[in-house]
């Protein structure tokens, strides 16, 4: 036996199974798997189906996915992050270090639930019993599941279509044929890398599965944090936009508008939302429940964005005298608080940011720049500070997630329509979206100057601002760098730093795990590593 690929190849092996469908919660973030019981056995029954698929939904909350990395990561590779080194965490991904990027445990941490999802889709069909509803209900979510674990991979590991250098393109990811039941059944397996576009109509051909099976109207136990037929429309959309397919972007969006867009929020209620245990504009969410789920003070989200352990208008003191309970180890940059329409008294200059105690002059309208507060000096200077995620469910560095939500389809629908080329073009109706987005986010939009301007843009002038929204909108939710990459963009870092990290740059993907690389052949290794 090859025992280099034997380790390999322990990604695949089902005995995931054993590790993670009948222990206790606070196994859940485990990630390891075991070899005690074959897999096949553990799906025999309807408990074993359904703890199947709450391990699988458990991997989405490691700290090397949505846990941290899937959040944090996309801000401090691209313009949106300075990182404060308060902790020393996330310095060298901000400085785009060449290895400083998404880690070898997202690939297999993916491929584990990829192999769990299948051996438990093989599964279903077997158990006798069981009522249509409850087979659709169980294999709308695993296609769900499986659509999603693929799109982050791709979209991590490798370039996105449209967006490729030849020169340097190795292919998408790998495609598994099934599940392994076995180390034996996963030894010889040696597989390479499918091409981009290939990973990426799977992905589609999933969601779309996972569409035509799941409910939207879910009980309030399960919505958002199961699967449901807004977030599969959702996450079409915007696959379907990173694969450049204008019109199927558009169309999902039309639909799940159709369905949730009732849940957009307001100027009146949108902070009181990102307050809240769960925002009503969420239709999928990574839900943290348990203290033993709390990835803990050195990599939550709350203690890498924010020092504070609560809103400032709920501490009832200044905050830069408050607890400090973070590290607010990346803050936003100066070009983002721009954006943000936050003004730092001595104005934003690099000076300022980095030098004096931050402090907040002014704002502007909107109200997205209200989740943004001085932070603490407890660990070193203060800096303004992202206050999303703030141990909504009780705890603090233990928060749910939003990893879909629906302004989104919003914001896709009218950069489908607004891009060159596009098959859907129509600036009118992406004008129509983009102003939706503006009333529901700035207090004064109506009638103002700023809606007039908007009104005059020009076709390239309204997809750069569609695309200045989506900075603003999703600021600190793991879109930034995605977006830099899915365009083909040089980024370029906000001063301080004067660094540009080009398109063409091999840093632009992150490296493969190596001990996959060398016990075989046939996965390439992206280039530079």
């Amino acid at each position: 036996m090859n025992m280099k690929f034997s380790k390999n190849i322990f990604w695949l092996l089902s005995a995931v199974l054993a590790g993670g469908l009948m222990t206790s919660c606070k196994k859940q973030l485990e990630t390891t798997p075991r070899q005690s019981v074959d897999a096949t056995t553990a799906l025999t029954t309807r408990d074993g189906i359904d703890a199947s698929i709450t391990s699988i939904y458990a991997r989405l909350k490691n700290a090397r996915q949505y846990g941290r990395d899937l959040i944090a990561l996309p801000e401090a590779l691209a313009d949106n992050g300075y990182a404060t080194n308060k902790s020393g965490r996330l310095v060298p991904e901000a400085a785009n270090t060449l290895g400083a990027h998404f880690t070898g445990t997202i690939w297999s941490n993916s491929y584990a639930a990829i192999n769990q999802i299948n051996l438990t889709l093989a599964a279903i069909p077997a158990l006798s019993g069981i009522s249509q509803v409850d087979r659709d209900r169980w294999n709308g979510q695993l296609y769900f599941l499986r659509g999603l674990y693929y799109f982050d991979l791709a979209r991590v590991y490798a370039y996105i279509p449209g967006a490729v250098i030849d020169a340097q393109n190795r292919g998408g990811v790998v495609i598994t044929p099934g599940g392994f039941a076995t180390v034996d059944a996963a030894l010889p397996y040696k597989p390479a890398r499918a091409p981009i576009d290939s990973v990426y109509s799977l992905v589609a051909s999933d969601l779309a599965q996972a569409n035509s099976l799941l409910l939207y109207n879910l009980p309030a136990t399960l919505f958002p944090h199961t699967a449901n037929k807004a977030a599969a429309q959702l996450l079409l959309a915007r696959v379907n936009l990173y694969r450049k397919n204008y019109s199927e972007a558009k169309r999902w969006s039309d639909s799940v508008i159709n369905l949730a867009g009732s849940r957009l929020t307001t100027v009146a209620n949108y902070v009181a939302q990102w307050r809240g245990e769960t925002n009503a504009e969420t239709v999928f969410q990574v839900r943290f429940t348990t203290s033993a789920e709390n990835i803990g003070v050195n990599e939550s989200l709350q203690t890498s964005f924010t020092t504070l352990g609560a809103p400032a208008s709920i501490l009832g003191a200044a905050p830069t005298t408050a607890a400090t309970v973070g590290f607010g180890d990346l803050v936003p940059t100066l070009t983002l608080l721009n954006d943000l329409g936050i003004t730092l008294t001595g104005g934003n200059t690099s000076t300022n940011f980095t030098g004096a105690n931050a402090s907040i002059a002014s704002r502007n309208s909107d109200v997205r720049n209200l989740l943004y507060e001085v932070g603490t000096t407890g660990r070193g200077k203060s800096f303004v500070e992202c206050t999303k995620y703030l141990g909504k469910s009780g705890f603090v560095n233990l928060d749910n997630v939003p990893v879909l939500r629906i302004s989104e389809a919003y914001l896709i629908r009218a950069e489908a329509m607004t891009t060159t080329g596009s098959s859907v073009l129509n600036v009118t109706n992406a004008l129509a979206d983009l102003k939706m987005i503006k009333r529901n986010r700035y207090t004064d939009y109506a009638g103002s100057a700023q809606e007039t301007a908007d009104n005059a843009m020009t076709g390239a002038q309204l997809l750069e601002e569609v695309l200045r929204q989506r900075r603003i909108e999703f600021a600190f939710e793991g879109f930034r760098f995605f977006d830099f990459k899915r365009l083909g963009r040089d980024i370029i870092k906000s001063a301080p730093s004067t660094a540009i990290l080009a398109f063409a740059d091999t840093r632009f993907l992150p490296a493969l795990p190596q001990v996959e690389v060398d016990g075989n052949p046939n996965l390439k290794q992206n280039p530079g590593y």
